[in-house]
């Protein structure tokens, strides 16, 4: 790798750091809408995260990969493209509760099914480490902005299991 590029890797990360927050807006009640396998949906978090959904449970686990607009601090090296976007996955996959994901996020596509294939195929593909400092730091700060959501949602659904209302 370059000095350039090292360099750029270092000014992405740091302005990454610099726009987060711990805001998360909800999305108005009456403007929520279904989870759908096949959505690409926004959070409103500071800064925005995404995720595109590719498994819905019966029991209101869904199943999603990350997506980034910090396409070159990920280890992915796919890239969905839809209207002014460009996203890149992260190499890991969160866990939901439909009715939290309904609240904080909102759909703005929807893929189709060989797209979901090839985001599924490439998270499978990368490694989730990287030599590079800023993309291994970028990496573990996105997880721990998922980590609590994702433990929550999966204790949330084994509880439900348990009581036999999943």
């Amino acid at each position: 790798m370059k000095v350039r590029d090292m360099e750029q890797l270092k000014m992405s990360l740091k302005l990454y750091k610099d726009s987060l927050g711990d805001e998360r807006l909800k999305v108005r009640e009456d403007k929520r809408l279904p989870a759908e396998v096949g959505q690409i949906r926004v959070f409103f978090w500071s800064p925005n995260e995404y995720v595109l959904i590719f498994h819905v449970e019966d029991d209101g686990l869904v199943h999603a990969v990350p997506l980034t607009e910090w396409v070159s601090l990920t280890t992915c090296s796919l890239r969905v493209h839809v209207r002014n976007y460009t996203w890149a996955p992260l190499p890991f996959v969160v866990y939901l509760r439909k009715e939290v994901l309904e609240e904080e996020s909102y759909p703005l596509a929807l893929v189709r099914p060989e797209t979901i294939q090839k985001v599924l195929r490439a998270v499978d593909r990368s490694p989730t480490w990287s030599a590079w400092r800023p993309v291994r730091e970028f990496l573990n700060i996105v997880w721990k902005r998922w980590e609590e959501l994702t433990l929550g949602s999966l204790f949330h659904t084994h509880d439900l299991r348990e009581k036999g209302e999943g």
